[in-house]
């Protein structure tokens, strides 16, 4: 798909005193610059976006693995509060009973 208008930029030269031969020679050349930098534009871009994507991948990754981390440290943490509570209740109640 052509970037420039080939027949405006022709005609535009023809008219700077250009021949028809030279003006679509040019014309020919700037396509051909503006597709290549296009092209490597395109790469470069494409290539920045599969990196970008690769790094969010690897921190999601080890985000997730440091909230799954933190949320087993909850539950060992609640998991002994409940055995400390459940152990004094248990201390309470047979002290309770002896004095019964």
């Amino acid at each position: 798909m052509p970037i420039i208008s080939e027949l405006k930029s022709i005609n535009r030269l023809e008219a700077a005193g250009f021949t028809p031969d030279q003006a679509k020679a040019i014309v020919e050349v700037a396509e051909e610059g503006q597709q290549n930098g296009f092209a490597q534009f395109s790469e470069v871009l494409r290539t920045e976006i599969q990196s970008f994507r690769a790094e969010v991948r690897t921190d999601l990754q080890t985000m997730r693995g440091d909230l799954l981390k933190e949320q087993r440290d909850q539950m060992l943490r609640f998991a002994a509060l409940v055995t400390l509570i459940v152990s004094l209740v248990g201390t309470l109640i047979g002290a309770a009973l002896k004095w019964l």
